[in-house]
C-alpha cells in the first residue's frame, strides 16, 4: 500500500474519530436539554427544594408565619416569610391557605421562580433561612447541580445541541463521501454505536460514583444523592437506546456488506443455453 493510500485510510479513520467524539458531545447537551426543558426541569426542582428546604418540618412555622404576616401587614400580595425562595400569596387567601394546598403552592412557585431566574432566587427573602449543606460535599454539588436545570442552561444546551449536531452532519456527509456502499452505512453506524456506549459509560460510571457515596451521607444528603441518581437515570436511558440502536443498524449494515461481498465472490453462473 502506497503511502498515499495510507494517508487516505487514516484520514477515514480521523473523521470517523471526530465523528464519534461530536456525536457523544451531541448527546450530552441534547439530553440535558430534555432534562432542562420546563416540564422535567419542574419536576427536579419541586423536589430538590422539598429536600434542601425540609419543607414538611418547617411548614406549620411557615404556615403560622404566613397567616400572621396576612394579619398585620397592608401588602397585597403577602411574601411568605421565613421560606428561602421569594413566593407571593394573595393576601385573602395568605390568611388561610395551609396544609398540603400551602405546601404544593411553596413548591410551585419556587420551582418556576428559580427556573426562571437561576439560584439567585434562592434566600433572598429572609436572612435567617439558612441550608446547613457543607461546602464542596457531595450535597453541596448537586445542590449546585440545581442551577444547571434552569431556562438560561436550556437555551445553552439547545445551542451546543445545534452547534455539535451540524459538526456531526459534515462530518458524517465527509465520511459518507469517502467511501462506499453498505461500507458508508456500517461507518456511520460504528460511530454512533461508539459515541453512545461512551456516553452510557459516563453516566454509568457517575451513578456509580453517586451510589457509593451514598453509603456513607446522612439522610439530608441521601435525598439530594437519590435525586441525583434520579437525574442520572435520564441520561443512562437515552444513551442505552442510542447504544442499542446504534448496534442494531451496526448489524444490519454488517450482514448486507457481508452478503454483498459473499455474491461478488461467488457470481451466479447462468447455464448456456444450446444453439438451436
Amino acid at each position: 500500500m502506497t503511502r498515499r493510500a495510507l494517508l487516505h485510510v487514516a484520514s477515514r479513520w480521523l473523521v470517523a474519530a471526530f465523528l464519534a467524539l461530536t456525536l457523544a458531545a451531541f448527546f450530552l447537551f441534547l439530553t440535558a436539554f430534555q432534562v432542562s426543558a420546563d416540564g422535567t426541569a419542574h419536576r427536579i426542582l419541586r423536589r430538590g427544594i422539598a429536600i434542601t428546604t425540609d419543607i414538611d418540618a418547617i411548614l406549620p412555622q411557615v404556615t403560622n408565619d404566613l397567616h400572621a404576616a396576612a394579619q398585620t401587614s397592608d401588602q397585597d400580595p403577602i411574601r411568605v416569610p421565613n421560606f428561602p425562595v421569594p413566593v407571593e400569596i394573595p393576601k385573602d387567601e395568605a390568611a388561610r391557605i395551609e396544609g398540603e394546598e400551602l405546601r404544593q403552592r411553596l413548591l410551585d412557585q419556587s420551582a418556576d421562580r428559580i427556573y426562571d431566574d437561576g439560584m439567585s432566587a434562592w434566600a433572598q427573602t429572609d436572612s435567617k433561612s439558612q441550608q446547613n449543606i457543607a461546602r464542596f460535599s457531595t450535597a453541596d454539588g448537586l445542590n449546585r447541580a440545581f442551577g444547571l436545570v434552569t431556562q438560561k442552561w436550556n437555551t445553552i444546551y439547545l445551542i451546543a445541541a445545534a452547534l455539535f449536531g451540524f459538526l456531526s452532519l459534515v462530518l458524517a456527509a465527509l465520511l459518507w463521501l469517502n467511501l462506499k456502499s453498505y461500507v458508508r452505512l456500517l461507518a456511520l453506524a460504528a460511530a454512533t454505536a461508539t459515541a453512545a456506549v461512551i456516553s452510557l459509560a459516563g453516566a454509568v460510571a457517575v451513578r456509580f460514583a453517586l451510589r457509593t457515596a451514598e453509603t456513607e451521607a446522612d439522610p439530608f444528603e441521601k435525598e439530594l444523592i437519590d435525586l441525583g441518581v434520579d437525574v442520572v437515570w435520564l441520561f443512562i436511558r437515552n444513551y442505552l437506546v442510542l447504544s442499542l440502536l446504534g448496534f442494531a443498524v451496526l448489524a444490519v449494515s454488517a450482514f448486507f456488506l457481508w452478503w454483498d461481498s459473499r455474491r461478488a465472490a461467488h457470481p451466479v453462473v447462468r447455464p448456456v443455453e444450446p444453439a438451436a
